[in-house]
């Protein structure tokens, strides 16, 4: 893989905030040099196109998810301490850099361009592939019910917490008083994990 330039980061950080915070129709090389403070032919200089730096943000989306992933599973924990802990190091990537948010959406980002949307469709399945294996680990533990609809729950996880980061982005705003994120996501899968103990009181 090509070795990511300080600029290049930049560039695709300024990116992010450009389509989360006007949409995607606004990111333009001409927006993205002026957010900058740079000059078009500088931006071209790093990457040949706009296609290119919608890679290059779907390469950092897929990056802040593995990231996440092997940090919550390279402990010998449970695996309800480890989905906790996937789900709440990903919140703690919204919070550090709200502009992630747009992640949630990839259907809007990029339906323009097929490979970029099969690459997020990919990374959501196997997303969903990992819940599952994590709730099939809790049951051989003997922590979650043998009767668990492991496919269903892993969705309602994740859409549970795509809710939740949506409603702290619209209504979460520094000064308003709501919970951290990571905050509302651990007491959220927690929750939602203790519906399915298998000693339950």
């Amino acid at each position: 893989m090509m070795q990511t330039t300080e600029r290049q980061k930049e560039i695709v950080t300024k990116a992010f905030v450009l389509i989360a915070s006007q949409g995607i129709q606004e990111l333009t090389i001409k927006n993205l040099a002026k957010a900058i403070g740079t000059s078009e032919p500088a931006i071209y200089r790093h990457f040949d196109s706009k296609a290119a730096i919608l890679s290059a943000i779907v390469d950092e989306i897929i990056a802040v998810r593995n990231a996440a992933w092997h940090q919550a599973v390279s402990e010998r924990r449970t695996a309800k301490e480890k989905l906790v802990d996937f789900f709440s190091r990903q919140a703690l990537s919204f919070e550090s850099f709200p502009s992630l948010v747009i992640i949630l959406f990839p259907d809007m980002l990029f339906r323009q361009d097929p490979d970029l949307l099969e690459r997020i469709r990919a990374m959501i399945e196997e997303t969903n592939d990992h819940i599952r294996e994590l709730l099939k680990a809790g049951i051989e533990e003997g922590s979650f019910r043998k009767d668990l609809d492991c496919d269903n729950l892993s969705l309602l996880l994740i859409g549970g917490f795509r809710m939740l980061v949506s409603r702290w982005r619209m209504n979460g705003a520094p000064g308003t008083g709501a919970k951290p994120l990571t905050e509302q996501t651990r007491q959220y899968i927690q929750s939602s994990l203790s519906l399915i103990n298998e000693h339950s009181d």
